[in-house]
Formats: C-alpha cells, structure tokens, sequence
C-alpha cells in the first residue's frame, strides 16, 4: 500500500493481527496513510486467495474496510468463496464498498464448478434455494439429480472462470453504507456493544468487539463521528457475569432499545 510515491509503501497482512493493529497503524501513519474515514490507501499489488480481488489493484481504499472484507472472506467456504467471485464476475463488481455487500448476499447464487455429480449438483441448488439448508429427512425425499437437470436444461447460466453461476433471481442487499460495518462475529468476544448516539437505537449502530485494540475502537467511532459525551451502547453478545452485565446496564450512556438489533 503506499500514497506518495516518494515515502515507498508497506506490506500489510488482512486479515490484521489484533496484536499488530497498532504497529501497523503506526507504519501507515508514517507514510501518512491510514485515515480513519477517508480511502487514501492506494493498493499496488495484492496476493491473495481470492484472485478476484486483483480487481482492487491500482485503486484506493481505507484500512479498515479492507480489514471488514479480510474477515468476512476469512471465513467462508469453498462454495461461499466460488459464489462470491463468480457473482463478482457476474455482475461487475469491483470497488471495495459493493465487494463487501457482495459477501452478504452471494450465498443466494448456485455456482457448479464441476458437473460430474449431478446428484450433489441437486442438493446444493436445493439448499441454495432454502437459505442453506434443509432437513435431512427432506433431502432424501428429493430427487436431486433431476432438480440439477431442471436447473441446467431450463436456466441460463452465467460462464466465469470461478464456475457457471445461476442468480436465482437474487435480492442485492446493501447492509454497508460506506460507514457503518454490519456486525460480524469474526473472533471470540468477551463482549460485543452496538455504539448509537445518545438520542436512542433508531439509527444504525457501530459495533465493538471487546476487547480490541484502543486505536481500533477510536477509530470505528470515528467513523461515526461518535464521542464519549454523545454516545450510547446497547449490549447484544456478552459472557459477562450476570453481575458485572447488571453493572454495565445501569451506566448513564446504556440504551434501552425497545427492540434487539439484529444480527448478521
């Protein structure tokens, strides 16, 4: 990653090592890359197993949405990684904001990678079709050959190089706006806040996975122009005591939410 040319550039793992998030910040500072909002980091090359991420290349992004990607790429499977790069190819996507919406809604796609089996073809299309699964008793009802038939002999699909991709008439979700990261459970938390202004829960919510990193948190508040003064937090996920968690509740800056946020 690099910015000026003169000031050379630095070599960043992502998913990013909690333990070295501030080390690296530091490096990136130094080259006076790494805002906390704006995307002033320019990628000159980028070696990873998602090959379609090549399209990012020569582009501008900021850290931390690079880091959001990282991890939720992080822990897909191979099917998931087949439907997120041959509905990339499918639908042209290429900046860093539509590439992480991308890896919310690409599990909707059926991709066939291989069409040897058309029996496994059958059910993957199947619980593709069902939210990503269905039960057992259900599966061996189907005649899964056949479904795989049907979907090959009566639906177009799409050739890329990951796979022959089906939309399936998908619902192109947009849970990032550019600001706000959907949660996303990516390590074990001790806890996990969803940070709103202090007027109340209606807005949509910065999450925090504690602990993290100080400049990490500062910097997701940032985003959200969130300050200790104007700030709230709603707890979703904790394995706090039930005493310590009664604790954290009746502080000033505990929201009572009418409703749980949801979760992805």
């Amino acid at each position: 990653m690099k910015n000026h040319e003169e000031y050379g550039e630095a070599t960043v793992p992502f998913p990013i090592p909690p333990n070295e998030y501030e080390s690296i910040l530091e490096q990136m500072e130094a080259l006076e890359l790494g805002d906390a909002v704006r995307q002033d980091c320019r990628i000159s090359e980028m070696d990873s197993a998602y090959p379609i991420l090549k399209r990012l290349e020569g582009g501008s992004v900021n850290l931390d949405e690079l880091d959001y990607l990282a991890k939720r790429l992080d822990s897909f499977t191979d099917q998931e990684a087949a439907q997120f790069q041959a509905a990339a190819v499918k639908f042209g996507i290429s900046g860093i904001k539509d590439l992480i919406n991308l890896t919310f809604w690409c599990q909707q796609t059926t991709v066939i990678t291989g069409f040897s089996d058309l029996e496994q073809i059958g059910r993957n299309h199947y619980m593709t079709l069902h939210g990503g699964c269905a039960p057992t008793k259900e599966l061996e009802r189907l005649d899964a050959r056949h479904f795989a038939l049907e979907l090959i002999c009566n639906t177009d699909g799409y050739v890329t190089p990951c796979g022959v991709i089906y939309d399936n008439g998908i619902q192109m979700e947009e849970p990032y706006d550019g600001v706000h990261f959907p949660c996303c459970l990516y390590d074990q938390s001790e806890l996990v806040l969803g940070v709103f202004q202090k007027t109340g829960c209606n807005g949509v919510p910065t999450w925090l996975y504690l602990p993290m990193p100080e400049r990490q948190l500062e910097r997701l508040l940032e985003r959200d122009c969130l300050t200790p003064e104007n700030a709230g937090y709603k707890i979703t996920n904790s394995a706090l005591s039930a005493k310590v968690r009664y604790i954290a509740e009746k502080s000033e800056n505990f929201l009572m939410c009418d409703k749980e946020v949801a979760e992805e």
